[in-house]
């Protein structure tokens, strides 16, 4: 696994991830099976590969039984069943999806295998059970494709609410014979996680996984990514939608909102958050202005009071986050990367303090988490010393 940004695939994903890679921003694609049908996937995946990327595809199995047009496009849709009647499958049946597996990585080629699962939840060991099996199949095939399988490790809100049930799940999954993690933990409907306890433990849960010796994938990272070294990730994923920004089983209902006529929300790495653009950028003091602004390759028309459209901005976005993310990741210790994002936390707060001090207040409130996540991180690297000084002796 490529350390650095990823991309993770959303809704007209494809060809930002082409743009982007184009320009040298980010070492990998996790295309997503919800959002492009097989046939545009083995297209795409040649030209990332062509791009020097590193390819995987999520087969977007959390919510099993959902399927649209994209999804029956796989050879995978005989196994698109509620969770109930998944566990009532037979060894025989579970090994059928072997052969399909097999054909999707081998037509996409893709460097590893991201083994179908559905969220670990509290006290269901089925659930577990389930997953295991799931993930021998993805093992299997990834060794007959001679590359790595990933378990998918996606901690459902029911584990997340105590250490107790977060580890007792930790626990089943690390007991996979996996050669990596694809790492996900949902959080409650927000915006952005801004509960310092809840993403403390999303940040200890990364560690945990890190500290097997095996590379981290953090999955719908977002904004979070500025974070995810900081717990040992080896890779950040990111994606440019709000339902990209988190781990959320919203994403697979058939249900569809548009956003409207909402403003572009320009994406400030000092801030570590957006900002209403012309209405807000406007009313900046010119040394404030110059202070929030980050260029990137698709903020050019913001400079100079241009007209700038949503999608300009969700190109900006991915980009700045990513650039951000490569530039903590390129130290390999967990703790120097997670002193690195305390800086751009301190630096944000004190950024918002400035802007509070003008009078003026932000539309989306965007200082009500970087603080949390200053509390979580500080306490991770106080709490979880142990397990830095162990990930330094197996760096």
């Amino acid at each position: 696994m490529r350390r650095g940004s990823w991309h993770q695939f959303g809704d007209r994903s494809q060809k930002l991830a082409t743009e982007m890679l184009g320009l040298g921003t980010g070492v990998g694609v996790i295309i997503s099976a919800r959002d492009l049908s097989f046939q545009k996937a083995r297209h795409y995946a040649d030209i990332y590969r062509g791009l020097g990327a590193e390819v995987l595809i999520d087969l977007q199995f959390y919510v099993p039984h959902f399927t649209n047009p994209k999804l029956r496009s796989y050879p995978f849709g005989a196994y698109r069943l509620a969770i109930p009647e998944l566990c009532r499958l037979s060894d025989h049946e579970v090994a059928g999806l072997a052969s399909p597996l097999e054909q999707i990585h081998s037509r996409i080629g893709a460097n590893a295998v991201i083994a179908p699962a559905v969220a670990y939840e509290a006290g269901q060991n089925d659930i577990a059970i389930l997953n295991a099996r799931l993930f021998h199949v993805a093992k299997a095939v990834g060794g007959n494709l001679g590359i790595p399988s990933y378990a998918t490790v996606i901690l459902g809100q029911s584990t997340t609410t105590s250490a107790a049930t977060m580890d007792a799940a930790l626990s089943q999954a690390t007991a996979l014979d996996a050669d990596g993690w694809y790492y996900a933990f949902e959080f409650s409907p927000e915006r952005v996680p801004s509960d310092p306890d809840t993403v403390l433990r999303c940040c200890k849960a990364g560690l945990t996984l890190a500290c097997t010796g095996k590379p981290v994938l953090h999955a719908y990272a977002g904004p979070m990514a500025l974070l995810s070294h900081g717990f040992g990730s080896t890779g950040a994923a990111v994606g440019h939608s709000q339902n990209l920004w988190r781990f959320t089983r919203g994403r697979w209902s058939r249900a569809k909102r548009g956003a409207g006529q909402a403003p572009p929300r320009f994406f400030s790495t000092a801030l570590w958050g957006t900002i209403i653009y012309p209405d807000e950028t406007r009313r900046l003091p010119a040394d404030l202005r110059a202070a929030i602004l980050t260029t990137t390759e698709f903020a050019t028309p913001v400079f100079s009071n241009l007209r700038w459209d949503r999608w300009s901005a969700n190109k900006h976005f991915v980009a700045a986050i990513c650039q951000k993310v490569d530039l903590i990741s390129r130290n390999t210790d967990p703790r120097t990367c997670a002193r690195s994002a305390v800086e751009v936390l301190q630096s944000a707060l004190s950024l918002h303090d400035r802007i509070g001090a003008t009078g003026m207040s932000l539309r989306d409130d965007t200082n009500a988490y970087q603080h949390s996540w200053l509390q979580s991180l500080q306490r991770l690297l106080t709490e979880a010393d142990a397990d830095y000084n162990y990930l330094s002796l197996l760096g």
